[in-house]
């Protein structure tokens, strides 16, 4: 950009090496290099804060030149700096909406000029950022990245938008001039239009420039938006503000006044670049609320539990009532009417010695009345809950000999499920089969014999399975007749067959595990 000295990448090194050295002569060398670059820069926000500004961002590079890391970004630090102090000067006043524009040299072009100040208002805040430090103070997108907090690929974008908007509303005035003959579609457009283009066919000419391969092509011939930004003039500094910079720098008697400098402007990240105080506020918000979201999850979570737990509604305090089941009978509101006794199943009729059922005695209900609460038409409306009953589990039954005369028979018998068992017989006893299984509902005779029926003893057979465990305890007396061997293979039979009339003791337990 012509109007200020132009600067290396290579003098920049040397720039950040002299200040880390604490030269003397390098507050000169940094505001010869960049003095007149930046206050251009800030009088893009605000033209009487722009001094001020530059004056604190050099002094902040000058004492913290060490908290930059790569001396390779010296530019962009800069200019960072400088966007740091005049966005905390300009937050004390009252905001004011978009940025000010430049006033614009109007002796070259006064159409055009009105045109690249008219444009320039309508561009965004960051747009009209990323175009100039791109365009107008050299800038690459890393860089304009690092200054203004945006990634590489976000720069691109809005420079992209931006020069187009610009280049293709310069396009409009320049190719009504000159480019009618190229194109029929801008002739037909122009066609009685004499003098100034008025705003609205200049957006009618810019969106058809923009989708039109000729005057595309025509608009990159004619026009480029760094040289409409030749047009804004530059922002010079007073002349007394490199004097003021460079006494604050090494004069001794100003250590004070540059020791409240630097630590009003010390607020930077890890690579040393400055941040923002909405900045950092806006990072630590979520922070705050978390631990309120936290606690609200926690109080939701609790009272959820206690709404399953209690079975109660939490607005009317309703206890919740299953309906009764169908199939369950009545119970009869007559005290001295007395409820049917079920059949007992054929199946305990079975394995049961004794089938006599026993009376059960009625459910008689409370003579004293008891308030029902009606339930809230909350709960009528939607369907009644009702609980599902457990499926049943397997069960083992044993039916145990009253007697035993050299051998008897045991009956087992399987409910619910199948039965897979295991019999075991104490010293004197012997039992076939040892194992087997039995089918739901089913039922089985197994033999139990005496080894030595001369002698008197007592033994016991234990039986353990899937359906739980069962034991039947026996006792003989000797002398006896000799019984004959028992079959080769188990009888089914419903009821034990009962033994010769010998008299002998002989214990029946049973213990059922559901």
């Amino acid at each position: 950009m012509p109007g200020w000295p132009s600067v290396g990448r290579a003098e920049d090194h040397e720039l950040v090496e002299a200040l880390r050295r604490a030269d003397t002569d390098a507050p000169a060398k940094l505001y010869d290099c960049y003095g007149e670059r930046l206050h251009d820069y800030a009088a893009s926000f605000a033209q009487d804060l722009a001094a001020d500004a530059v004056h604190d961002a050099l002094v902040t590079a000058q004492g913290c030149v060490h908290r930059l890391k790569e001396p390779a970004r010296m530019r962009a630090w800069l200019y960072a700096l400088t966007r740091f102090q005049v966005r905390a000067r300009m937050s004390h006043r009252t905001p004011v909406d978009g940025v000010p524009l430049p006033e614009l040299d109007a002796q070259q072009d006064p159409e055009l000029t009105d045109l690249v100040h008219e444009t320039l208002g309508e561009l965004s805040k960051n747009e009209r950022e990323v175009l100039e430090l791109s365009l107008r103070h050299g800038l690459t997108p890393a860089e304009v990245g690092a200054v203004l907090g945006l990634t590489s690929r976000q720069v691109a974008s809005r420079l992209a938008r931006a020069r187009d908007h610009l280049e293709n509303a310069a396009a409009a005035v320049l190719l009504a001039r000159t480019g009618r003959a190229h194109c029929p579609d801008l002739s037909a457009m122009l066609d009685g239009c004499e003098g100034p283009l008025t705003p609205l066919l200049r957006r009618r000419l810019s969106g058809h420039i923009g989708g039109c391969e000729v005057c595309t092509e025509g608009r990159h011939r004619q026009v480029s938006a760094a040289k409409l930004l030749d047009l804004v003039p530059i922002a010079f500094p007073p002349i007394s503000l490199r004097r003021r910079v460079i006494d604050t720098c090494v004069n001794p008697e100003r250590d004070q006044t540059r020791t409240l400098i630097t630590d009003r402007g010390d607020s930077f990240d890890r690579t040393g670049f400055p941040v923002a105080v909405e900045s950092r506020s806006r990072r630590r918000r979520p922070r705050r609320l978390a631990p309120v979201l936290l606690a609200g999850a926690c109080v939701l979570a609790a009272t959820g539990a206690m709404v399953v737990i209690n079975g109660r509604d939490v607005s009317t305090g309703t206890p919740l009532r299953s309906a009764p089941s169908p199939s369950a009978p009545a119970v009869s509101l007559d005290p001295d009417e007395e409820s049917p006794t079920p059949d007992p199943s054929p199946e305990e009729d079975e394995l049961t010695p004794d089938p006599t059922p026993t009376p059960t005695p009625s459910r008689t209900p409370s003579t004293r009345a008891t308030p029902v609460e009606r339930p809230s038409a909350r709960h009528a409306a939607g369907p009644t809950p009702t609980r599902r009953r457990a499926v049943p589990g397997a069960r083992l039954r044993t039916t145990c000999p009253k007697a035993i005369d050299g051998a008897a028979k045991i009956g087992l018998g399987a409910r619910n499920a199948a039965v897979s068992w295991v019999a075991t017989a104490s010293q004197g006893l012997d039992v076939f089969p040892a194992s087997g299984s039995i089918k739901a509902g089913g039922s089985v005779a197994i033999w139990v014999t005496i080894v030595d029926p001369n002698a008197a003893g007592r033994g016991r057979v234990a039986f353990t399975s899937n359906g739980g465990s069962a034991s039947c305890s026996l006792s003989w007396d000797g002398d006896g007749p000799e019984t004959a061997d028992p079959t080769d293979e188990p009888t089914n039979s419903s009821e034990p067959t009962p033994s010769p009339s010998v008299t002998v003791s002989a214990e029946n337990t049973e213990t059922l595990e559901g």
